[in-house]
């Protein structure tokens, strides 16, 4: 179908409904959905109230899932996760109910098994440059500060012992 092709309520209703029973969406997909398929503001609102009270469409149930696959996944950390769910406008209460769902010792060893795994591909001229470099990819992941920098100094105090 060609993007800039209007189509009728009942059937954005129909497809919606059929994509929301294959794959979780949360609100904001949705309304991007009608938007590019030139439903207008109001009319859009109707039929994700209408997905919202049929159960297609649930923003907390999105958001738990999201957590999940991107947790385990694609070893993303709490505050990449929350900041992903913000983009798709998932209120705050909801973010912090979701993220409960992760465990910091899952957290913990995901984020050593990740700079273990970049501390032996990354080339670095020294140690305090390899440190950056961890530092950096561990904050990109999405991990906190405090927890990057007490990971990544263990690694490479492990990866020292045993070059040793």
């Amino acid at each position: 179908m060609d993007s800039r092709e209007k189509v009728s309520i009942d059937k954005a209703l129909t497809r919606l409904q059929n994509l929301c029973a294959r794959q979780e969406k949360c609100v904001w997909d949705i309304m991007q959905k009608l938007k590019l398929w030139g439903i207008n503001n109001e009319e859009a609102q109707k039929i994700v109230s209408m997905l919202v009270d049929e159960g297609f469409v649930d923003d907390r149930r999105y958001a738990q899932m999201f957590v999940r696959e991107k947790s385990q996944l694609n070893k993303w950390g709490s505050i990449k996760i929350a900041a992903a769910l913000r983009v798709k406008k998932i209120n705050e209460s909801i973010i912090k109910e979701a993220l409960l769902e992760l465990q910091p010792q899952f957290d913990r060893a995901t984020l050593e098994n990740i700079i273990t795994t970049k501390a032996n591909q990354v080339k670095a001229k020294s140690p305090s440059d390899l440190r950056a470099k961890l530092v950096r990819f561990g904050l990109s992941r999405g991990f906190e500060l405090e927890h990057v920098v007490k990971t990544v100094d263990m690694v490479m105090k492990s990866n020292m012992t045993d070059e040793a």
